[in-house]
């Protein structure tokens, strides 16, 4: 995925999208005067399809709209919460944990992270040895994890990144509306 913003990003928009760079398989470039257009052939010249434009109002971010071939695939409206992000995620471990069942699929879908498989199926398909080395009641840890809850004092779903030592990191997206084009699913 390739995240870029609108014209003129606040630095809180370019801190964002670099944050998100850092949780996400994803690659951030500085939009400047590029078009649309152009953005898609970078992103095709990176070996991507999927592109991020992030939005902002009133100088922080509150949307984004993923692209997908040069079609628009979904919209996002969210504010963020940032928070320092020390730790670091092994993105090929990422893997996503809902609690808002209407959202599994839609996030799966929009930033490509498989979802979290269930204790015992992981453990399962584990060799002697991993089984030896790693207690069961640790396996379905926060390790290089995204996961969308509601949130405890606003009933707003929110996503939470977690480090590969279970640590929150990266910023905290609250969704407000999230919504695929080709399926007119909505929350």
């Amino acid at each position: 995925m390739l995240i870029t913003t609108s014209r003129k990003p606040s630095q809180r928009t370019r801190t964002f999208c670099r944050g998100l760079e850092q949780v996400l398989k994803a690659r951030c470039i500085n939009r400047g005067k590029m078009s649309l257009r152009d953005v898609f052939l970078k992103a095709g010249e990176m070996g991507t399809n999927q592109v991020a434009v992030v939005s902002e109002r009133d100088g922080n971010p509150n949307g984004m709209e993923v692209y997908r071939d040069g079609e628009l695939f979904a919209t996002l409206k969210i504010s963020v919460d940032f928070s320092p992000s020390k730790g670091r995620i092994v993105k090929d471990d990422l893997r996503l944990r809902c609690q808002v069942d209407e959202l599994e699929k839609i996030i799966s879908r929009i930033f490509g992270i498989p979802l979290e498989e269930s204790r015992s199926d992981y453990y399962e398909k584990l060799s002697f040895k991993q089984k030896q080395k790693l207690k069961y009641r640790e396996v379905k840890s926060d390790c290089n994890l995204l996961i969308i809850r509601t949130h405890q004092k606003k009933s707003t779903p929110v996503m939470e990144f977690f480090d590969a030592s279970g640590k929150p990191c990266g910023p905290r997206i609250y969704l407000h509306q999230c919504k695929l084009e080709d399926e007119n699913s909505k929350r």
